[in-house]
């Protein structure tokens, strides 16, 4: 081989075995398997953009309290602003694995035109040419629901090329007026757990999904892991100043374990209620009663300073006046202008001349 001014004289090429030319040109495409099997699998892929919900949920109607509501984990960002559809009266919709997000009004508009959830998950799945990628599961207000769990959705599962789904489970299992579902799961025993936890729970229907969260992940729940988790609860409108149906709209978008923040979250909403349920045994004479229902609503939130002072008056009402001025610095403690609102109580009259209640208010 000679240059010439810099460029590359190739005619030894021609002068080359023909056979060493063959070999190498055989021995370069057989390589080009490996090579693709190389490339990054998570190449091309946003953290916090996935469409793939593997996930596993609950959809669930209350035929006593009217309520309809969906549950949801999964290890991907954001499951639950995506994941859950419901509208009260209507009914809920999950839409799962390659979460089609249009699954959620479109199924609920079919079922205002009085379709059934099975008519409604032929018509939704038929329409969609990616619905081998799907997973979806319908209830309505009479308990009837449906699912379905795309081809490839399963698949998948035994696909030594996926790097996501390698391993898993994915189906559904429905009940009496709920269903579970889900897929990437480490056994259909997550879904079997799912469902005796619902079945099993008392509380609210809020409570009873959160149950069957926990409970899934209990048995392995996502093989990939947990990130995000939400609850999802509506009921029909009764009170006038009330202006939309979601009566619980809670989750948690990115955490290392959703399940346990999303219980927080939860306790807070539900903490709530039994501070309203306080003051109602307060005005009905009630104090001891009252008093149990604030111990359990700072049991549930503890960092909320109305919590800490409604325990303050509950004390006083039952004559546990240095459990009340205690309970009365904490919350003066994480919100100092409690201390106007306390000169102004009347319920503190019995220990405005305590020394502690005058070092608490700065007198």
């Amino acid at each position: 081989m000679k240059l010439v001014s810099g460029i590359t004289d190739t005619s030894f090429i021609g002068k080359t075995s023909m056979k060493t030319l063959i070999l190498f040109l055989v021995l370069f495409l057989c390589a080009l398997p490996s090579f693709a099997q190389r490339v990054d699998p998570f190449e091309g892929r946003v953290p916090g953009a996935e469409v793939e919900f593997s996930t596993f949920s609950i959809i669930a109607w209350d035929p006593a309290t009217k309520e309809l509501g969906v549950g949801v984990q999964s290890r991907a960002f954001s499951a639950g602003g995506a994941v859950p559809w419901a509208e009260a009266g209507v009914g809920a919709v999950a839409t799962q694995a390659a979460t089609n997000r249009t699954y959620g009004p479109k199924a609920i508009a079919l079922l205002k035109q009085g379709l059934s959830p099975a008519e409604v998950v032929k018509k939704i799945t038929d329409d969609d040419p990616g619905r081998d990628t799907r997973q979806v599961a319908v209830i309505d207000v009479q308990g009837r629901m449906a699912a379905y769990t795309g081809k490839r959705v399963i698949d998948r599962n035994y696909d030594p090329k996926d790097h996501v789904h390698i391993g898993g489970w994915a189906g559904a299992f429905p009940g009496k007026n709920y269903n579970v579902q889900g897929n990437t799961l480490a056994s259909e025993e997550v879904l079997k757990a799912m469902a005796h936890a619902y079945e099993t729970s008392e509380g609210e229907m809020a409570e009873r999904l959160m149950n069957a969260l926990d409970a899934g992940q209990s048995k392995g729940g996502d093989i990939r892991g947990m990130q995000s988790a939400g609850i999802l609860v509506v009921r029909p409108i009764t009170d006038p100043n009330t202006t939309t149906d979601r009566y619980m709209d809670i989750r948690v978008d990115d955490s290392p374990n959703p399940f346990k923040e999303l219980r927080r979250v939860l306790n807070v909403r539900l903490s709530g209620q039994h501070t309203t349920k306080s003051n109602d045994l307060s005005k009905q004479g009630k104090f001891s009663e009252a008093l149990a229902e604030a111990k359990k609503a700072l049991e549930m939130n503890p960092a909320n300073e109305q919590i800490h002072y409604i325990l303050s008056q509950r004390y006083i009402q039952v004559g546990e006046y240095l459990n009340a001025l205690q309970a009365l610095g904490e919350a003066i403690h994480m919100q100092p202008r409690l201390k106007m609102d306390v000169v102004e109580d009347p319920i503190f009259d019995k220990v405005k001349e305590f020394v502690e209640f005058k070092r608490l208010i700065g007198k």
